[in-house]
Protein backbone atom coordinates (compact mmCIF):
# COMPACT_ATOMS: atom_id res chain seq x y z
CA UNK A 1 0.00 0.00 0.00
CA UNK A 2 1.04 3.64 -0.22
CA UNK A 3 0.67 6.56 2.19
CA UNK A 4 -1.30 9.74 1.63
CA UNK A 5 -2.00 12.98 3.42
CA UNK A 6 -4.66 15.59 2.83
CA UNK A 7 -3.03 18.31 0.75
CA UNK A 8 -5.85 20.75 0.00
CA UNK A 9 -9.57 21.47 -0.03
CA UNK A 10 -11.28 23.25 -2.92
CA UNK A 11 -14.48 25.19 -2.20
CA UNK A 12 -16.88 26.95 -4.54
CA UNK A 13 -18.01 30.21 -2.94
CA UNK A 14 -20.67 32.74 -3.93
CA UNK A 15 -18.50 35.81 -3.31
CA UNK A 16 -14.76 35.27 -3.64
CA UNK A 17 -13.67 38.46 -1.88
CA UNK A 18 -15.93 37.82 1.13
CA UNK A 19 -14.55 34.28 1.44
CA UNK A 20 -10.93 35.41 1.10
CA UNK A 21 -11.51 38.09 3.74
CA UNK A 22 -13.09 35.55 6.13
CA UNK A 23 -10.32 32.95 5.82
CA UNK A 24 -7.46 35.45 6.00
CA UNK A 25 -9.01 37.43 8.85
CA UNK A 26 -10.34 34.69 11.14
CA UNK A 27 -7.98 31.80 10.32
CA UNK A 28 -4.82 33.75 9.53
CA UNK A 29 -4.42 32.06 6.15
CA UNK A 30 -2.19 33.83 3.65
CA UNK A 31 -3.06 34.49 0.01
CA UNK A 32 -0.45 32.62 -2.05
CA UNK A 33 -1.87 33.03 -5.54
CA UNK A 34 -4.83 34.55 -7.35
CA UNK A 35 -5.93 33.87 -10.91
CA UNK A 36 -9.21 34.28 -12.84
CA UNK A 37 -11.96 33.58 -10.27
CA UNK A 38 -9.78 31.52 -7.89
CA UNK A 39 -7.68 32.35 -4.84
CA UNK A 40 -5.22 29.95 -3.20
CA UNK A 41 -4.57 30.22 0.55
CA UNK A 42 -2.04 28.59 2.85
CA UNK A 43 -1.43 28.63 6.62
CA UNK A 44 1.76 30.26 7.82
CA UNK A 45 3.07 26.99 9.28
CA UNK A 46 2.79 25.03 6.02
CA UNK A 47 5.48 25.04 3.32
CA UNK A 48 2.92 23.92 0.69
CA UNK A 49 1.90 26.27 -2.11
CA UNK A 50 -1.71 26.17 -0.88
CA UNK A 51 -4.12 24.26 1.35
CA UNK A 52 -7.42 25.93 0.52
CA UNK A 53 -8.58 26.85 -2.97
CA UNK A 54 -11.59 29.16 -3.29
CA UNK A 55 -13.33 29.52 -6.64
CA UNK A 56 -16.25 31.85 -7.22
CA UNK A 57 -19.32 29.95 -8.36
CA UNK A 58 -22.38 28.23 -6.99
CA UNK A 59 -21.51 26.08 -3.94
CA UNK A 60 -22.55 22.45 -4.26
CA UNK A 61 -23.42 22.15 -0.57
CA UNK A 62 -21.98 22.89 2.83
CA UNK A 63 -19.25 21.08 4.69
CA UNK A 64 -17.11 21.34 7.81
CA UNK A 65 -13.48 22.47 7.81
CA UNK A 66 -11.26 21.94 10.86
CA UNK A 67 -8.28 24.15 11.72
CA UNK A 68 -5.99 23.18 14.59
CA UNK A 69 -4.58 25.72 17.01
CA UNK A 70 -1.24 25.03 18.69
CA UNK A 71 -1.93 25.97 22.30
CA UNK A 72 -4.49 26.91 24.92
CA UNK A 73 -3.32 30.51 24.52
CA UNK A 74 -4.02 30.40 20.78
CA UNK A 75 -7.48 28.92 21.39
CA UNK A 76 -8.26 31.70 23.89
CA UNK A 77 -6.91 34.34 21.49
CA UNK A 78 -9.10 32.99 18.67
CA UNK A 79 -12.16 32.98 20.94
CA UNK A 80 -11.44 36.52 22.11
CA UNK A 81 -10.92 37.78 18.55
CA UNK A 82 -14.14 36.22 17.24
CA UNK A 83 -16.04 37.61 20.24
CA UNK A 84 -14.53 41.08 19.72
CA UNK A 85 -15.53 41.03 16.04
CA UNK A 86 -19.12 40.17 16.99
CA UNK A 87 -19.18 37.00 14.91
CA UNK A 88 -21.65 34.33 16.08
CA UNK A 89 -19.84 31.24 17.36
CA UNK A 90 -20.32 28.15 19.50
CA UNK A 91 -17.89 26.60 22.00
CA UNK A 92 -17.87 22.87 22.74
CA UNK A 93 -15.87 20.42 24.79
CA UNK A 94 -15.66 17.17 22.85
CA UNK A 95 -13.43 15.48 25.40
CA UNK A 96 -10.66 14.97 22.88
CA UNK A 97 -10.70 18.66 21.85
CA UNK A 98 -12.06 22.09 22.63
CA UNK A 99 -13.88 23.43 19.57
CA UNK A 100 -14.86 26.94 18.48
CA UNK A 101 -17.35 26.75 15.58
CA UNK A 102 -18.39 29.57 13.27
CA UNK A 103 -19.84 29.91 9.78
CA UNK A 104 -18.07 31.21 6.69
CA UNK A 105 -19.98 33.52 4.30
CA UNK A 106 -21.35 30.49 2.40
CA UNK A 107 -22.65 28.66 5.48
CA UNK A 108 -19.80 26.16 5.79
CA UNK A 109 -18.93 25.30 9.36
CA UNK A 110 -15.39 26.24 10.32
CA UNK A 111 -14.03 24.67 13.48
CA UNK A 112 -10.94 25.88 15.28
CA UNK A 113 -9.90 23.12 17.66
CA UNK A 114 -7.40 22.49 20.41
CA UNK A 115 -6.38 18.83 20.52
CA UNK A 116 -6.48 17.91 24.22
CA UNK A 117 -5.21 14.31 24.06
CA UNK A 118 -1.81 15.32 25.51
CA UNK A 119 -3.35 17.91 27.86
CA UNK A 120 -5.52 15.56 29.92
CA UNK A 121 -8.32 15.13 27.41
CA UNK A 122 -9.75 11.82 26.26
CA UNK A 123 -7.79 9.62 23.88
CA UNK A 124 -10.76 9.07 21.55
CA UNK A 125 -13.84 11.00 20.49
CA UNK A 126 -17.00 8.97 20.87
CA UNK A 127 -19.43 11.59 19.57
CA UNK A 128 -19.87 13.37 22.90
CA UNK A 129 -20.10 17.14 22.96
CA UNK A 130 -20.89 19.58 25.75
CA UNK A 131 -21.34 23.33 25.41
CA UNK A 132 -18.71 25.41 27.16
Amino acid sequence: MYTTRLAYVHLRVRHLEAAVTFYTRFLDLQLSERFANTSLLVSSENPAHYELALTEGEPSGTLTLGFAVASEQDFAAARDFVRLEGVPYRLEDRGIALVLSLQDPDGNTVELFLDRRKLGGRAFWRGESEPI
